[in-house]
């Protein structure tokens, strides 16, 4: 009778510290809490179409190889720029708008139709310097993680590796 006690003392023990462990903790794997979601990208005014080069409207600014995520914005919008992400910003003639990139993978990037003012800001994670290069792959400007402009000439650029 009394191995039947102390089994059953034993196996109530631990059902309860089971059942604690269930309900205090978080989900199996789960990452701790990030509160650096990104930082905010602002687009400048949109050019006047005297700035723009004879034939800029022609065709669209292009990434290549394709970034992470494109997407289209009005002048003087805001985007949260994710974190791990090198975000820019070039004006599109063709649309009339800012065409966003979201480089996240390392590579070099080379860029066409990039011409006049846009934005750029460096959200990615680990201290990540991105490089932007000129016509002769020279370095133009180098920015450091948290670095932007919201008034950049793309014109210079012809290729950056964001990482």
């Amino acid at each position: 009778m009394r191995d039947i006690r102390r089994s059953l003392l034993a196996g109530l023990g631990a059902l309860g510290l089971a059942l604690t462990a269930v309900f205090t903790a978080g989900p199996a794997g789960a990452a701790p809490e990030n509160r650096d979601f990104g930082q905010i990208l602002t687009m400048p005014a949109a050019p006047p179409a005297s700035a723009l080069p004879a034939g800029a409207a022609a065709e669209p600014p292009t990434a290549w190889p394709k970034p992470n995520k494109i997407l289209h914005v009005a002048a003087r919008e805001s985007i949260t720029c994710e974190s791990g992400n090198l975000c820019t910003a070039t004006y599109d003639p063709t649309r009339g708008d800012y065409v966003v990139y979201y480089f996240y993978y390392c590579d070099t990037y080379t860029l066409s139709n990039w011409v006049g003012t846009g934005s750029y800001r460096n959200s990615q994670t680990g201290g990540v310097t991105a490089h932007f290069y000129g016509k002769d792959g020279g370095t133009v400007t180098s920015v450091g993680p948290g670095g932007s402009s919201n008034s950049y000439n793309w014109s210079p650029i012809w290729s950056l590796k964001n990482c």
